[in-house]
């Protein structure tokens, strides 16, 4: 069914800029810094439907508009400035719901005159007024009579009128899709929105909250429009300044079920704001998580000398993927196809980092194009489901997953009823572990949540095996998928459509991508028939630890396994990889070991040395010592010798002595015995002489005893002398003999200890013997690991020199340790935890029913506004055990987990951050814990409509630094600061920024594109990881740029492009026709390989839809393309580069555009690498460039891509 969104009062996005810099006074030299960007915005939107009404809830005032007239008064240095909008949006969008309910008459009569002097604003929507009408692409008549239907007859007839002249030349987005009509114009199709808050219709989504919307009763004419545009815009003030007195309208076709419902894509006003008050009052309060803090971070706080460059530092890369490192669980791809090093260094420092229970924080990961940021996002998630299982598996019973305590609430009134709704909360042990995917536009998360339960996203090993609620996976996917592991909500029309397919089993319809195909096996069954059916299968009863039924004869529809068998196959599973993991981790350490010095062989050589050193030592002194002792010895024997004569001496002596003794003796009695012979006193006194004789004689004997005497005495003191002697010779021959004692003591001691050393040097050889064999025997066990594992062992290139590229590369596209048999028993652990999660929904499934009846409700935005935030934190826990991964925008973040507060989720991963502006992702932060940031800087940049000079102003008036400013950097830039994980590169100006763990290997495109890339945007950071016949290429044989003259003028639009572009669809279309047709011989199949059967026209048609893009870096290129491809390509296989980043095609065809005086545009595109860089990198195959090779080559980075030798120019005769 058709809704028309009608926007309202359009101005030009440019006048806001002239507001403020009036408002702000901005110096000359910045009046003009950022040029005049182009592109509407309107003052106010709303949806009707089909009929005519009003849908209530999808009525938006436009803050842009506001603001602006709050700026012109009371301006912005009154304290009332940017306060108030709540108030007078209510008031006036309660005259438009009023308008819609009939309330208020309108005076029809058109606008004709001059100006109301009152208003300022010329006519709006009157006979002088313009009206444009955009349709989806097909049923344009039907679009046409819907809007004749709904809008009365003047809007129709316009409408009509430019339908008529657009025709087929509309496409479905709202940025370059809708025509203008203004006063004084007449319709020109084409003249998009540009780059005005409208045009984010391709960056953004959103949808209205609450019950059920309510719709109008009053069918809406053109005059009620331009009679509500004139009020609003009175009452806001802004019709001088903005003169906003035209109204567009954008039809489309939505699915009946959501007629009434806004279509959620209305586009005025920012879906942060809400987020962003909210996040800063619990700012204030101290309540913010890590992760938003970290994010917040000054650049003052940065600790960047704690940065290590893991291009300067591969050891460090080594280390963080060591076998015990790696996570036990691994995405089901095949076994040959690891990550390669970057991947998985990033892969494990995120859970490294933040994958502990009380991990909080952010990780950022760089991703250049190519480079495999969606397959390492997979294998996180497989490690994350892993983790969970694990706790799983820990619990006694399964029951155990809930908390005893439910939690209860009555359904809003339908039809006068309301019904009671129960859930059962998991135990905090199992949450946290809730993924959510977010990104600045649909297609990012698209690219992952649409990517990963498909059938294509699992290695041809698991085709078959993988099956994780496929059923219900495949209903929500639209196509075969192998398992639900991710969803995409965000808005309320993606919401209401997963819990219609998944849950309920609603069969797709009208969509032409290929339908999921049921079978006898597999059931196209949506959950809730699922769980009913194994409710009711005969093994029910028996679905727990004590086994299955085997009297049931057919399987229940979530199998056999039961809980036991479950929980003891993932036990198994585990055990397997753990003890894989242990061995590679033996040969890890061996490897480290093997690659340095041998520490413990050096010791023990260094020890054995030393032995023989002391040996040396010893023997040296035992042959001193002996030497020593016989000087002892031949001493010894001299003094006994000088003894021996001292001791005959001494007898001499004694004799001598006694001789001399024996004369003293003789003396002696000679003199008494002549003594007696005295003569008498008679005779004395007789006479004299007797006496006189006497004495002469007694004299004479006197004097023979004193000479004895002195004899004696002499001999005496010979004899003294000869003792003394005798004791200094004693005293020599005892000194000599204590020399002997103690040098034999000695001696024998060097003996004993020569005796011990030569042991302990005999000891240490043997041990020097013996690790020179464990050496040996290490590298023997190395080389047989090599031998078995390959490459997968880390060899000389982890040894080469940091500048040897050839060494670098090799270790880039290596993948170590990730041998067949280990990556395979990863995978095989996520599919046993997977199944361990089905088991746990098999195990009680009229519970899980209920509590996921009531879960559905929550995700639909159908449970009570004010149910309380911890119940519908366990409805989402709830969701996040079956579904492990859902996505949105930023812009549906706030409304889908509206009463989710801070660190409510465990990981939020941001995808092609490098499009997102600061503010975008600040409330997903708020809500996480954990938050994985992957994007590149050097892409597709944010797209902000704000002028750059407004927002230094604004920043200026709120003291904030300019780096926090929507233009100044993006999401990806500000959290890459924060990884002390990464490398610096050299920017187009030389100077050095800081890329967060980048990815690194190429696996897209051939050689041109890769080579352009890396040498214009990454400074040659990225390795060519592509391994294929490059010249093996049907479909187009070289890469060409076909050069066309530009044109004179300001026309971007060139028709000879367009021509050139024709003709090269040609060729391309004939190389298809030719290889159906080779195909068609090799098979006998009519067209084989196609879904689409016989139409030869169709089949041509898709394989050209799959295998090319056309772009262009100018919305007026592409609206040309649109004439000469639309009828050949989908829409959403041409546009804008901005369109493209994140997808790729065969063959990319860029058509460059501009007129010859237009080097200002060629400047634009080629003032950063960003845009180059994304167009090549779509290619896989070839690059065709469409363009003035000489006007264009002129140019930097286009410089580039001329002068490479694999594009080869083309110049048709003129």
């Amino acid at each position: 069914m058709w809704q028309h969104t009608v926007y309202a009062g359009i101005f030009a996005v440019d006048k806001v800029r002239d507001v403020l810099l009036q408002a702000f006074r901005a110096p000359e030299s910045e009046r003009d810094f950022d040029g005049r960007i182009g592109g509407d915005s309107a003052v106010l939107c709303c949806t009707v439907n089909q009929d005519g009404l009003l849908i209530k809830d999808s009525v938006t005032l436009s803050s842009c508009a506001w603001a602006v007239g709050q700026t012109l008064d009371p301006g912005p240095h009154s304290d009332q400035w940017l306060t108030g909008f709540d108030e007078q949006s209510t008031v006036l969008l309660q005259q438009l719901l009023d308008l819609g309910d009939g309330k208020i008459e309108v005076d029809h009569r058109p606008v004709v005159g001059p100006e109301s002097p009152q208003s300022g604003l010329g006519p709006v929507a009157g006979l002088m007024s313009r009206l444009v009408v955009s349709a989806a692409k097909g049923g344009l008549g039907a679009a046409a009579g819907a809007v004749g239907a709904g809008l009365g007859p003047v809007a129709g007839a316009v409408a009509a009128k430019v339908i008529e002249q657009v025709g087929g030349d509309l496409i479905d987005s709202a940025a370059a899709r809708l025509t203008d009509h203004t006063p004084g114009d007449s319709a020109v199709p084409g003249q998009g929105l540009g780059s005005g808050e409208v045009e984010e219709a391709e960056q953004h989504e959103a949808e209205p909250e609450g019950p059920p919307p309510e719709v109008g009763t009053k069918v809406l004419d053109v005059f009620d429009l331009a009679a509500i545009t004139r009020w609003a815009v009175e009452q806001l003030g802004v019709a001088e300044a903005l003169t906003p007195n035209a109204i567009r309208i954008k039809s489309y076709q939505v699915a009946a079920r959501h007629a009434d419902e806004a279509g959620g894509d209305v586009f005025l006003n920012s879906f942060y704001a809400d987020d962003l008050e909210r996040v800063a009052g619990v700012l204030e309060a101290g309540q913010a998580g890590t992760a938003l803090l970290d994010y917040l971070r000054a650049e003052a706080d940065l600790d960047a000398m704690n940065r290590f460059d893991v291009r300067r530092l591969p050891e460090i890369v080594l280390e963080s993927v060591q076998p015990s490192s790696m996570p036990l669980g691994r995405w089901l791809a095949d076994a040959d196809k690891p990550l390669v090093l970057s991947q998985q260094f990033a892969v494990n420092r995120i859970l490294a980092s933040l994958g502990q229970d009380d991990g909080r924080g952010l990780y950022a990961v760089n991703g250049p194009p190519g480079t495999g940021k969606t397959t390492m996002l997979r294998d996180l998630i497989a490690a994350l489901v892993v983790q969970r299982a694990e706790r799983l598996a820990a619990l006694e019973r399964p029951e155990d997953a809930f908390a005893r305590k439910p939690r209860t609430w009555r359904t809003e009134e339908t039809a006068g009823k309301t019904y009671p709704r129960t859930i059962h909360p998991l135990i905090p042990e199992l949450t946290g572990f809730e993924i959510v995917i977010a990104s600045s536009n649909n297609g990012a998360v698209e690219n992952v949540t649409l990517e990963v339960p498909g059938a294509r996203a699992i290695g041809g090993a698991w085709q078959g095996r993988a099956d994780y609620l496929a059923g219900p996976a495949s209903l929500a996917l639209e196509e075969d998928a192998w398992g639900a592991i991710a969803a995409r909500l965000g808005r309320r029309s993606n919401r209401s459509d997963f819990v219609q397919r998944f849950w309920w089993g609603e069969q797709p319809k009208g969509n032409s991508r290929p339908r999921p195909e049921a079978s006898e096996d597999r059931p196209l069954l949506g959950l809730h028939k699922i769980l009913q059916l194994q409710g009711n299968h005969p093994s029910a009863s028996s679905q727990s630890a004590q086994g299955t039924s085997p009297d049931a004869d057919t399987a229940p529809p979530l199998g056999r396994e039961t809980w036991a068998q479950a929980v003891q196959r993932f036990t198994q599973a585990r055990n397997h990889v753990r003890a894989l993991a242990a061995e590679r981790q033996e040969i890890a350490d061996l490897l480290t070991r093997l690659a340095g010095p041998d520490a413990l062989l050096d010791e023990l050589v260094a020890r054995e040395s030393g032995a023989r050193d002391a040996l040396l030592l010893l023997q040296q002194e035992q042959q001193r010592i002996e030497v020593e002792l016989v000087g002892h010895r031949e001493e010894h024997a001299r003094c006994q010798e000088a003894m021996s004569a001292e001791r005959t001496r001494l007898d001499l002596a004694e004799a001598a002595v006694r001789h001399g003794e024996e004369g003293v003796r003789t003396a002696e009695s000679a003199l008494h015995a002549y003594d007696a012979a005295k003569p008498g006193l008679i005779r004395r006194l007789v006479t004299r002489e007797p006496m006189r004789r006497f004495e002469a004689g007694r004299l004479a004997l006197q004097a023979d005893l004193d000479a004895a005497d002195v004899r004696l005495a002499e001999l005496q003191s010979v004899r003294a002398a000869r003792h003394a002697a005798l004791r200094t010779a004693q005293g020599h021959l005892d000194q000599a003999l204590s020399a002997i004692v103690r040098a034999q003591a000695w001696l024998t001691a060097c003996e004993q200890a020569r005796a011990r050393q030569v042991t302990t040097t005999a000891e240490a050889g043997q041990q020097v013997t013996r690790r020179r064999r464990e050496r040996e025997a290490e590298q023997r066990r190395l080389a047989t690991a090599k031998e078995r594992w390959g490459d997968r062992v880390p060899g000389a290139e982890w040894q080469a020199a940091l500048d040897d590229r050839e060494a670098m590369e090799a270790r880039e596209q290596s993948a170590p340790w990730m041998d067949a048999a280990f990556a395979e028993a990863r995978s095989e652990l996520f599919l046993a935890a997977l199944d361990l999660h089905r088991a746990l929904l098999a195990t009680a499934p009229e519970r899980m029913r209920r509590n996921l009846q009531a879960v559905m409700e929550v995700v639909k935005g159908h449970a009570p506004a004010d149910l309380d935030a911890e119940t519908v934190l366990a409805a989402w826990q709830l969701l996040f055990l079956v579904v492990p991964v859902v996505s949105t925008t930023f812009a549906s973040m706030g409304r889908m987990f509206a009463q989710l507060g801070s660190e409510a989720l465990g990981w939020l991963f941001v995808d092609e951050a490098g499009q997102a502006a600061p503010q975008e992702v600040v409330g997903a932060l708020w809500r996480a814990r954990r938050a994985v940031v992957v994007g590149d800087p050097l892409q597709l940049e944010p797209v902000v409509t704000l002028p750059w000079t407004g927002q230094q102003r604004l920043a200026g008036h709120f003291a904030v630094d300019r780096q926090w400013a929507p233009a100044a950097a993006s999401v990806q830039a500000l959290a890459d600061r924060l990884n002390p994980y990464g490398t610096w590169l050299k920017d187009q100006d030389g100077e050095d920024i800081w890329l967060g763990s980048p990815l690194r290997v190429h696996r897209r495109c051939d050689r041109l594109m890769f080579d352009i890339s890396n040498k214009i945007a990454y400074d040659g950071m990225m390795v060519y990881g592509v391994h294929r016949d490059q010249d093996d290429f049907p479909l187009a044989q070289r890469s060409v740029w076909w050069d066309v003259r530009a044109l004179p003028g300001e026309e971007k639009w060139n028709p000879e492009e367009g021509r050139a572009l024709e003709v090269t669809l040609d060729r391309i279309r004939t190389r298809i026709d030719e290889a159906i047709r080779q195909e068609r011989l090799h098979t006998g199949e009519a067209f084989p390989g196609e879904a689409l059967g016989g139409d030869h026209d169709a089949a041509r048609k898709r394989r050209l839809n799959d295998s090319v893009f056309v772009i262009s870096p100018f919305r007026d290129v592409v609206h040309g393309l649109g004439k000469v491809v639309g009828r050949t390509l989908t829409s959403k296989r041409y546009g804008t580069v901005h369109t493209t980043q994140g997808k790729e095609a065969d063959v990319v065809i860029l058509v460059l555009g501009t007129g010859a005086g237009q080097v200002g545009s060629r400047n634009w595109a080629a003032q950063k690498p960003n845009l180059l860089n994304v167009a090549v990198t779509r290619a896989r195959r070839r690059l065709i460039v469409i363009g003035d090779f000489d006007a264009w080559s002129r140019h930097r980075y286009f410089k580039d891509l001329a002068q490479h030798e694999l594009i080869h120019r083309w110049t048709p005769e003129r």
